[in-house]
């Protein structure tokens, strides 16, 4: 049968986003189609767009994760797009679908979701060009800057004398040596985080320690805010102000966060809850369905204990059951936030300044019945709905990101549009959490940087990368070994030009002698007189060095390999343990031979083996190459697209 390409295009037209459905050949959806019924989709598509996405880049085993996109053709001989010259096409979603003609829409598999970034009118085509969207994390991972708007002791912005314009600090993890901005120093306040904290565990002057109270300060002392992610001296500092901090502050004050039914949730009369009805965000079927009355008013809701004069954020995932319905959030009685659900789980948030010490946050009707369906609730302190946490018999206490994919998780979802279960590969978090189980990092940003550069640093430190999935979800991995299980075995019956090549490594591939890994980063090197008489001879010595080291070495591996380099990475990592286990897992990685073998599939044949993709583990069985007969478990690190060529080429190492 036939192959055909489908492709969904939003762009903004006219004050409203319209979606154009094209096709490779004629095609409409079936009148009895549960997802698109009755759509015509109109056969414009020339040629379909090719991708690429490499985990490092193409031929490498480390260093940053690169995707690639390319264009779409289409043809305008009958001026169809003229119509589109003023529309915007640029960061608008874009969806491709292949499947059999004639087949029902469910029956054709999403292969690219993406976003369109430009359009050029060529004669008689119209060429629309893509990204992935990890393009969307090629922006500045903190927008807001030190306005320089204090007045005297007021405000907590700087001066144009000294950190106007300057991002905003950010800290995630556990940091040492951060130097803290100076908020007002006529109020002597200096800035940790760009919101709420764990904790400001030491602080220096000079190096000098001073000591934490809860009160007011005196001299030598500091007070923490860690709502505001800030602290306050008790007398004017003689140098530089640094900190330990246990950074960006996670929590979850709601107990049974996904059970309804609980009685910690207080139902008003008329309102029903009917539990584990439906898959959740999770995946699970984990959501409850709540049927509430139009009295309005009426709905569910919990309390739970607040500081009072402090901001907390509510959120919560809602579907309708059935078509749009309105309701009403708060987080206290005498407020409300209306919001509109449809059929689709959306992530609802709603953030006040609490006036009392008891809020009870909840959703509730606005004088129309509604029947919903709900997963997922929260309350935190701060201005931000953060890492999803479900809870049960125990509220989450408050802790800090430290954990590599739970820092990936947090910067995903406080710094850009990605919502939290709906745009993350939750599948592969997980399973990253659980490899790098204990493993502490420490991300202090002070300058200007892309979320994409943030990922990589923390990617980095453990090995690992990060991408997006064919349907659009952000995924992590770490690179390990093949185990001998893989998920597809190609051969020469479908593979076409095998070739095994050099890698765009240090060495080209060549097998590593020893690694070297630096840990625990001192954020600010300090020596000699930037430093107080008092600082004992061995925190000198740490202020001193910008990094600590380990190294894993195997002398044996230079006898074989006289070319063979050293691997050095400094990272983020905390420990010293941890650190020496990454090097000695990087050795036993990179210490042995290892193969980058590249090859060519057909279209159907790639396809037909499941498609895998980043970080897949795959076999190539071969007898007329090398020592493949058996066939070689290699790990997928790069996929090359190209439909209109109908090749697809998988580049795997191993």
């Amino acid at each position: 049968m036939p192959i055909l390409y489908l492709a969904e295009i939003a762009l903004f037209q006219d004050g409203a986003v319209e979606t154009l459905r094209l096709a490779t050949g004629p095609y409409r959806t079936a009148p009895d189609d549960p997802a698109l019924p009755d759509v015509a989709f109109l056969p414009l598509i020339v040629s379909p767009p090719g991708f690429s996405a490499h985990a490092f880049g193409a031929g490498r085993t480390g260093g940053r994760s690169t995707t690639g996109a390319g264009e779409i053709v289409l043809n305008n001989a009958d001026r169809f797009f003229d119509r589109y010259a003023g529309a915007g096409w640029d960061g608008r979603p874009f969806r491709l679908y292949r499947g059999p003609s004639g087949g029902r829409f469910n029956e054709f598999e999403l292969i690219f979701a993406g976003t369109a970034e430009q359009a050029e009118w060529r004669d008689l085509h119209l060429h629309l060009f893509l990204r992935d969207r990890q393009a969307e994390f090629e922006v500045p991972i903190q927008r807001e800057t030190y306005a320089g708007s204090n007045s005297g002791s007021a405000g907590n912005e700087g001066t144009a004398d000294d950190i106007k314009g300057r991002p905003k600090i950010l800290c995630y993890g556990l940091c040492h040596n951060v130097p803290l901005a100076p908020l007002n120093t006529a109020a002597l306040r200096y800035g940790a985080h760009d919101g709420s904290i764990f904790s400001v565990d030491e602080l220096y002057d000079r190096g000098a320690p001073l000591s934490k109270v809860t009160g007011t300060p005196a001299a030598g002392q500091y007070r923490e805010h860690v709502t505001e992610g800030y602290v306050t001296l008790g007398g004017s500092p003689a140098g530089t102000i640094t900190a330990k901090i246990s950074g960006e502050r996670l929590e979850n004050l709601f107990l049974w966060s996904e059970q309804f039914m609980n009685p910690a949730w207080v139902k008003d009369s008329g309102v029903t809850v009917v539990n584990d009805v439906i898959a959740g965000p999770n995946g699970g079927p984990t959501a409850e369905r709540i049927d509430i009355p139009a009295e309005e008013g009426a709905g569910f809701r919990q309390s739970v204990s607040v500081t009072a004069g402090q901001p907390y954020t509510f959120s919560i995932y809602l579907r309708s059951v059935v078509g749009t319905v309105t309701l009403g959030m708060g987080i206290e009685a005498s407020t409300e936030q209306e919001i509109a659900l449809d059929e689709g789980w959306r992530r609802f948030t709603v953030t006040e300044t609490v006036s009392g010490s008891t809020v009870s946050p909840g959703i509730f009707s606005l004088g129309n019945a509604a029947a919903i369906y709900a997963w997922g609730a929260q309350i935190e302190l701060g201005s931000v709905a953060k890492n999803g946490i479900v809870t049960g018999g125990t509220p989450h206490p408050s802790s800090y990101t430290a954990q590599p994919a739970d820092m990936l998780r947090t910067i995903a979802v406080t710094r850009s549009e990605l919502v939290d279960f709906l745009d993350l590969d939750h599948a592969s978090f997980q399973t990253l959490n659980e490899r790098t189980a204990g493993i502490g990092l420490g991300l202090f940003i002070d300058r200007e940087m892309t979320i994409s550069e943030a990922f990589d640093l923390i990617c980095e430190s453990i090995g690992g990368f990060w991408y997006f999935t064919r349907d659009g979800r952000l995924a992590v991995r770490r690179l390990e070994a093949p185990t001998g299980n893989p998920v597809a075995m190609f051969d020469r019956s479908v593979a076409a030009n095998p070739r095994r090549l050099t890698t765009n490594d240090a060495g080209r591939g060549l097998p590593n002698h020893r690694v070297v890994l630096g840990w625990r980063r001192n954020w600010l090197v300090q020596q000699g007189d930037q430093l107080a008489g008092s600082v004992p001879a061995e925190r000198r010595a740490f202020l001193s060095e910008e990094y600590r080291t380990v190294a894993s070495a195997d002398p044996a591996v230079l006898t074989a390999h006289p070319l063979s380099e050293e691997l050095r990475r400094m990272t983020l990592l905390e420990d010293p343990e941890d650190a020496a286990a990454e090097a000695d897992r990087l050795l036993a990685l990179h210490g042995v031979r290892r193969d980058l073998i590249e090859f060519e599939l057909p279209v159907a044949a790639y396809f037909a083996a499941g498609a895998p993709w980043l970080g897949d583990e795959i076999a190539y069985r071969d007898d007329r190459f090398l020592d493949y007969a058996e066939g070689r478990p290699l790990i997928l690190l790069g996929v090359e697209e190209e439909y209109e060529a109908d090749r697809i080429t998988l580049q795997a190492w191993g």
